[in-house]
């Protein structure tokens, strides 16, 4: 198996290749959150949540909104032979701010959709009154957290599938049996003849008491504008399951004053005390903690050629703390997982792709075989290198994957609306460009240098044809 996210996008396609993040491996002090079975909430049909806007751009008034009869080719001019800006999926709404002239399209012609983007608007249709609005994609589900229900076959077990609801409810044979070591994504949840069932985006149901269902993290970073870090204090995160011990002393053998939840917040005096065990930190409510037990999170100074308004993301990997930040001022910061079976690479990158929605899968040949649907808010900043979404584990604060950085569901959709290049309303996906270059993302350890591989523009990275 290949250190990353080992498969290249597979730009033909509504859900991308890459590689799940997933670990057997237990690490000490977090919790494996492992799949499990959930009929405690109402299985119902759920209400969409829209994720976090794109940065903001000059406020401009659509002339028409229109909907994707394919998947649509985005282009950064208005000619067939430019290079790629993005694309839009098969039946989502989109909006049109102009129609131009171009190369490449007949019937229709060129429509600029925004975000430096045109669209061959041939293979589309307008959209009638009654028509959904366009939407920023994914929306999500599942409480708010995911863009779907995801689960996979209990351990040992089979699960049988059927071709529709109505199928079920007939007393029709399934029609087949879900693969083990895949996770499945459902639109939705239901409750019918007593039995709760889960629903694909083919109408496809299985049962949910026949597998097990992933519940994602609840976990979710600081907003450093709304809750800034009291001067003279430090931040950090306890990462020791199911809870931190805080001791009256410096001392392992000291009495135990309290304990932190998992992944709760502390606010420390920023001067450690060493021990012969180590070093500890005196927390600002009272008591001690060692520092094996928590993870740090301090300002970083930026890259030399980042602007004073510019965005860009810093990743250290010896804390697994990702600070997103406007010129030197933070904006944000929470905890990631970075690579465990395979390093994350180092040095300083550019955002080249982001994709809403993207399938990972293991390479034919790989050692561990894998195969998830519908990974959330992947942003693509090195080959097969992404920062995306985690449903299948909690353990924020400690190396997992196979290089990507994997961030809580709540954590990948904000970061999501908040990096260059911005997707608008129906867009699966949207690359960079001359215009609009992708967010700087520096990953380091400590204070170490970093050597600058952001690409330059023009060199081949993605697929050019569509």
């Amino acid at each position: 198996m290949s250190a990353a996210c080992d498969r290249q996008p597979d730009a033909t396609r509504d859900t991308l290749g890459g590689s799940y993040e997933a670990s057997e491996q237990m690490l000490p002090g977090a919790p494996d959150a492992a799949p499990e079975e959930r009929t405690d909430e109402a299985a119902t049909p759920q209400v969409a949540v829209v994720a976090s806007a794109p940065p903001k751009t000059p406020a401009r008034t659509p002339i028409a909104t229109r909907i994707a009869r394919q998947m649509l080719i985005l282009r950064d001019a208005p000619d067939d032979a430019a290079p790629i800006r993005g694309r839009i999926s098969l039946g989502e709404a989109f909006e049109v701010y102009a129609y131009v002239e171009g190369d490449g399209c007949g019937g229709k012609g060129w429509g600029d959709v925004g975000n430096d983007a045109y669209a061959c608007l041939e293979a589309t249709r307008r959209a009638e009154a009654d028509s959904p609005a366009p939407r920023m994609l994914p929306e999500l589900r599942d409480g708010g957290l995911a863009p779907f229900f995801y689960a996979k076959v209990k351990s040992g077990q089979v699960a049988h599938r059927w071709r529709t609801l109505q199928a079920w409810i007939g007393g029709e044979p399934p029609v087949d049996e879900l693969e083990p070591e895949h996770d499945y994504s459902f639109v939705n949840r239901r409750r019918v003849k007593g039995e709760i069932v889960l629903v694909d985006e083919k109408y496809r149901i299985v049962l949910e008491k026949d597998v097990a269902r992933y519940r994602p993290s609840r976990f979710a970073g600081r907003d450093l504008q709304k809750d800034p870090v009291a001067p003279g204090k430090l931040l950090a995160w306890g990462i020791t399951w199911p809870e931190n011990p805080v001791m009256t002393e410096p001392r392992d053998d000291a009495p135990l004053a309290n304990s932190i939840d998992y992944q709760a917040e502390l606010l420390l005096e920023p001067q450690a005390e060493r021990t012969a065990a180590g070093l500890w930190y005196q927390i600002d409510e009272g008591g001690w903690i060692a520092a094996k037990h928590i993870s740090r999170w301090q300002p970083a100074t930026p890259p030399a050629d980042i602007a004073e308004d510019e965005v860009w993301i810093d990743i250290e990997l010896e804390e697994q703390v990702l600070t997103l930040s406007r010129g030197e001022t933070p904006l944000f910061a929470t905890l990631v997982s970075t690579g465990f079976k395979g390093p994350t690479p180092r040095g300083l990158f550019r955002i080249s792709m982001k994709q809403a929605i993207g399938q990972m899968q293991a390479r034919p040949d790989a050692e561990e075989q894998y195969n998830v649907e519908a990974v959330p808010f992947v942003q693509y900043f090195s080959g097969n290198f992404a920062l995306h979404g985690a449903f299948w584990h909690y353990r924020f604060g400690h190396k997992i994957s196979h290089g990507c950085v994997n961030l809580s569901p709540r954590d990948a959709a904000y970061l999501y609306g908040q990096t260059a290049p911005a997707a608008k309303a129906g867009w699966l996906h949207v690359y960079e460009s001359t215009k609009q270059p992708g967010t700087t993302v520096r990953i380091r350890r400590g204070n170490e240098p970093v050597v600058d591989k952001r690409r330059a523009f023009g060199a081949a990275a993605w697929p050019a044809a569509g």
